[in-house]
């Protein structure tokens, strides 16, 4: 069986609140000032908006967000490239894949994914027949596994590293599936903690789903 999964993230829910981190943030930036902190969430919203703006952004490096992170084995292999972040991810060697699930951005016609899927139908096949349900063998029969294997990665990282990934990943050279992958952690942004993305616009890259 071989089944076919979109690019998804979802933010931890255990991160601190909007509020809570734009106090943090300022209480550590005021410290090098000795000013006085600000009394309304607008106000700190300002104090940080100035600052990010003048690319005095490593005060924002006191804040972090963790993120849930569901895409295929190629993507992966580039997100964990940025290494100002921590990331935890799903083994090949531990889990049985005889399910196996894949992940397939936008850009792919259907005509393109079944072709894909009876191929993957094969290398299961294949993986079963090398040991995949067994734990003593799965580390040889996961050669076999395709780059499009979905993954699943917890990712934490700090809103300066964030706001790099975001300009890098969003990039129309960049490739599909991680494009996918910065737009969700975008519009999450948005939502949850508008601030720290006052210069990005969703409107930019409508073209991602398009």
């Amino acid at each position: 069986m071989v089944r076919i999964l979109e690019n998804k993230v979802e933010l931890v829910k255990e991160n601190l609140s909007y509020d809570d981190v734009l106090s943090k943030i300022e209480q550590a930036t005021r410290l090098c000032y000795r000013s006085k902190r600000s009394e309304t969430r607008e106000g700190r919203e300002k104090f940080l908006k100035n600052l990010i703006a003048v690319d005095h952004e490593s005060i924002i490096e006191h804040g972090s967000l963790s993120f849930l992170i569901t895409t295929d084995r190629a993507c992966a292999n580039q997100i964990v490239r940025h290494r100002l972040a921590s990331y935890s991810q799903e083994s090949t060697r531990y889990v049985n894949l005889s399910d196996l699930e894949i992940v397939l951005d936008h850009s792919y016609g259907e005509e393109e994914k079944e072709r894909i899927v009876s191929r993957c139908i094969d290398m299961t096949l294949t993986y079963g027949s090398l040991g995949g349900d067994k734990k003593s063998t799965r580390d040889k029969a996961r050669a076999i596994l395709p780059l499009c294997t979905a993954t699943r990665l917890y990712m934490t990282m700090n809103f300066r590293e964030i706001r790099h990934f975001l300009k890098l990943r969003l990039d129309k050279a960049a490739h599909q599936s991680i494009r996918e992958v910065a737009y969700q952690i975008l519009k999450i942004m948005k939502e949850e903690y508008p601030v720290f993305v006052f210069d990005f616009d969703l409107a930019d890259y409508e073209d991602i789903y398009g």
